[in-house]
């Protein structure tokens, strides 16, 4: 009699074979729901710390690059002191690197600009009006703040040439300050008094919101340049220079430009670091992925092992339900399962658990997120890389929680299994 020859299973039987041990993994679960509950949970909140901390990584890098697209592209900004922080000095002292000189001759040597706004700066001023008070960076700016800012006022008019000729006592409010001291009142013509110093409020600025870095762009108290220089702070250098480049500009070359320009005027020579710090704009959304980059790589290695901590739950339990589950997989084996549907079932059983848990976190994740942007302004923003992510990232943890209880499943005998 000719012996028949091993055929593999038509595709059919597979299907229905795979969808009863799919079925029979989902009763198991089933018939343990607070054991399932327990091990969902741990995945539940990795997911959802994941998925939270990818949205914010995400929000926080739109927010730079909107930024960043509002500052120009086709700008620089010229800070006194050298090294990598801006404003700070290559040693200790003040800064005094940068002067008005140095502005009006980079406007008038270097072709590329179309205009500049020198400044300066108090970072916290004492404003008073009445009995009301705030705390507030005080800006001494010149008229060309309003074009190269594109920073106009919302009420009143902006300081004008005849401020800055005349050292006129005026302020420009920002909208956060006009809140805390004049509330719904309007502010211009009042008399504010910063420090011992008494100021006439001539127009409120438009809003501008938070900057690359988070802070308050609004909390802020502008005046005359040449006021600030002389009645606020008596000195005659500046914090900055913000230069508006014309249109098609090569960026680069006038970076160059404008180093070389400041090395020769402040004399610097060969092979001694700059005392001052050219920014442009690209430079800047670099240092703020960076920073966003490490800061998320840090909090995603913390939600690791938040999934690492939950699969190890996952793994404990489910080799806890092996040990209970003894005859029923004995008994399986004894009507003809065989191993490797024993181990299949398991490892269902722990996928299944994890990208369920994987799911809900997802949801809970960006309902988080959002709840995060709406009480503390932080920003986010939701992409399919964050859903994808938590997919597989909640797939692995199960597959690798699963291996080891379902490998153990399997290799019960049926005999013992069902003496235990």
């Amino acid at each position: 009699m000719p012996q028949k020859s091993w055929k593999p299973c038509p595709p059919r039987r597979r299907s229905v074979k795979t969808t009863r041990l799919i079925k029979t993994a989902c009763r198991g679960l089933g018939r343990n729901r607070q054991r399932t509950f327990l091990m969902m949970t741990g995945i539940v909140i990795g997911i959802t710390a994941l998925t939270i901390i990818v949205s914010a990584g995400l929000g926080a890098q739109k927010r730079v690059m909107d930024r960043v697209k509002k500052f120009g592209f086709e700008s620089l900004m010229v800070f006194a002191g050298g090294g990598r922080e801006m404003g700070r000095p290559v040693s200790g002292g003040p800064v005094t690197t940068l002067t008005l000189q140095d502005a009006e001759a980079i406007q008038r040597q270097v072709r590329a600009v179309e205009d500049l706004a020198p400044f300066n700066r108090l970072p916290n001023a004492e404003i008073k009006y009445r009995e009301r008070s705030a705390t507030a960076p005080m800006f001494g700016i010149t008229p060309a703040w309003a074009y190269v800012w594109d920073w106009d006022v919302q009420t009143g008019d902006f300081i004008s040439e005849s401020d800055m000729a005349s050292r006129n006592r005026v302020c420009l409010l920002g909208p956060t300050v006009k809140n805390e001291l004049f509330g719904s009142e309007n502010p211009v013509g009042k008399q504010i008094r910063v420090g011992n110093v008494y100021f006439q409020v001539k127009g409120v600025m438009e809003t501008k919101g938070t900057s690359a870095s988070g802070g308050d762009m609004d909390n802020r108290v502008n005046v005359p340049l040449a006021t600030y220089l002389r009645r606020v702070a008596n000195v005659d250098y500046l914090f900055g220079i913000k230069i508006l480049l014309n249109p098609d500009s090569d960026v680069t070359r006038a970076a160059a430009d404008i180093r070389a320009i400041l090395r020769e005027r402040h004399r610097i020579g060969r092979g001694i670091p700059d005392d001052f710090r050219v920014v442009a704009p690209e430079e800047v959304a670099e240092m703020a992925a960076k920073i966003a980059g490490t800061f998320s790589i840090f909090l995603v290695l913390v939600a690791g092992i938040s999934l690492i901590a939950g699969g190890v739950v996952v793994a404990n339990i489910m080799l806890i339900s092996v040990s209970e589950r003894k005859k029923e997989i004995g008994l399986r084996k004894a009507l003809g399962a065989r191993s490797k549907d024993i181990k299949m079932q398991f490892l269902l059983e722990a996928v299944a658990v994890t990208i369920a848990g994987g799911a809900i976190g997802i949801v809970f994740g960006g309902i988080s997120a959002r709840a995060l942007q709406l009480f503390s302004g932080i920003p986010v923003a939701t992409s399919w890389q964050a859903i994808l992510l938590g997919v597989v990232l909640s797939s692995l943890v199960g597959i690798a929680a699963g291996m080891q209880p379902a490998g153990q499943a399997a290799k019960l005998q049926p005999v013992e299994a069902m003496r235990s």
